[in-house]
């Protein structure tokens, strides 16, 4: 299987490749829980040709982090950790998304290291759930960019600018025209 991904990836040495692992379903439903990265760490780490390896991290509050502990010094590729979780509908508070990205750094270099959803949202978390969590994460991480005096991070999503779904300043209807007249 490695020598077929690798091979399905040959060429592609002009783009960041991310290699994407995920303990999800489309249904929210977790289905089993001893799934763990330590008998394939190596594989995702070493051998397999990417950029940028994806974990999930928050939905086993972080058990698995130490794995990454003797690769931390010789890690070629970075490693996208998951500090907000896409399987509650409730939305990860910045000071627990600070303390989770806190929990990575001890673990993973910074310059290594990516800030991430555990898996996606897809169809697992609404809208209004995706925004609150892109808020905690969003605001965890600049606690901890502020704790190591460093500046805030630009985020295009946070950007009124850049949103969509905001309308844009107008006049307010006065009269809406009725199909029954």
């Amino acid at each position: 299987m490695v020598e077929a991904f690798n091979h399905e990836v040959e060429g592609l040495d002009d783009v960041e490749l991310w290699i994407h692992t995920c303990w999800g379903n489309p249904n929210m439903q977790k289905v089993y829980s001893g799934e763990s990265y330590a008998n394939s760490i190596e594989i995702y780490l070493e051998r397999l040709k990417g950029d940028v390896w994806t974990v999930e991290m928050t939905e086993n509050d972080f058990a698995e982090i130490d794995l990454f502990k003797p690769y931390a010094e010789r890690l070629t590729k970075k490693v996208a950790v998951g500090v907000v979780n896409h399987r509650t509908l409730q939305a990860d508070m910045p000071h627990v998304v600070a303390g989770r990205v806190r929990r990575a750094l001890e673990v993973i270099p910074a310059d290594k290291l990516i800030l991430s959803s555990d898996c996606g949202f897809g169809r697992r978390v609404q809208p209004h759930g995706r925004v609150l969590q892109g808020h905690g994460h969003r605001a965890g991480t600049h606690i901890v960019l502020k704790e190591l005096g460093l500046p805030e991070r630009y985020v295009a999503a946070a950007d009124p600018a850049l949103q969509t779904d905001v309308l844009p300043d107008r006049e307010p209807l006065t009269h809406l025209p009725s199909p029954w007249k």
